[in-house]
């Protein structure tokens, strides 16, 4: 199925924010996919996965956004103030604006990482989400230990470390393409976030999410040290939501990387969106 591509741009709090819509020129569904991406990255996701899926899902007749949070790509505002709660709140502006296309009726938020989260919070908040896919989605705000952030932050570090080793790190070091900034933010965020974005309110987020009886799809990568820990806190939090699925592939690390991974992870979300949306 053929799609279309275009520019979408919306406010929030006085902050332009800039997006990717991806429209079917036929056979669209009444369901359109939000994509949130983490911390350190902006709407093209880790190693463009929110390109490829979005329009894989698109070409299914999914209509789907992709944006950047305030202070990150293309989006107004400062990325060094912007916290987890503003992040909800610009995806929650972004519910309501997608709301407003011809035939989309329902919601479905797609996370990875931090935007994870961030679709956990928007769930809570906001009756208009219908479904949430979150991948490699740690625990919400204060429902993580000063020894999980610790450990979270060691784990990118090391990841960084590792990336020193090959040739493209070097290429981009010497030529001036790497973000110092993103880096810090992805290591350091969390950080960052309890102390800047009202750990209460987080824990009423996760209170809430709770009672949140929409359809869920969580997915992990086995290499993630991550992961184990976060999806026995979410199986937990949605016991009593018989709509929570739960997948796990088995091979790959945080952020899937590999074509393999990608691929498989691709497929999961699309026939749990058909499953559940078509």
């Amino acid at each position: 199925m053929s799609i279309t591509e275009k520019p979408f741009v919306f406010e929030n709090k006085q902050h332009k924010l800039f997006g990717i819509l991806h429209q079917p020129e036929s056979g669209q569904k009444h369901t359109a996919v939000i994509f949130l991406h983490g911390w350190g990255t902006y709407r093209i996701g880790p190693h463009r996965i929110f390109v490829e899926a979005a329009r894989e899902f698109a070409s299914a007749g999914y209509t789907c956004l992709r944006f950047d949070f305030r202070g990150r790509g293309e989006s107004e505002g400062d990325v060094a103030s912007a916290t987890l709660l503003d992040m909800v709140d610009d995806a929650g502006q972004a519910v309501r604006e997608i709301l407003k296309q011809q035939g989309i009726s329902q919601i479905v938020l797609l996370g990875l990482c931090s935007g994870g989260e961030v679709a956990v919070g928007t769930a809570a908040s906001d009756q208009n989400v219908n479904g949430v896919v979150l991948l490699s989605t740690p625990l919400l705000g204060r429902q993580a230990t000063g020894n999980d952030d610790v450990r979270q932050s060691a784990n990118f570090a090391k990841s960084y470390w590792q990336k020193l080793f090959l040739a493209e790190s070097w290429r981009k070091i010497f030529s001036f393409r790497v973000n110092y900034p993103a880096i810090f933010r992805i290591i350091f965020g969390r950080f960052q976030q309890k102390r800047d974005a009202g750990p209460m309110k987080e824990a009423v987020l996760i209170e809430d999410f709770k009672k949140f009886k929409g359809s869920c799809l969580f997915v992990y990568g086995g290499m993630d040290p991550e992961a184990a820990q976060s999806e026995n806190a979410y199986r937990k939090i949605c016991s009593g939501n018989g709509n929570a699925v739960f997948k796990n592939i088995p091979e790959a690390n945080h952020n899937f990387y590999s074509v393999t991974w990608k691929q498989e992870l691709i497929r999961h979300v699309s026939e749990w969106l058909n499953d559940k949306f078509s």
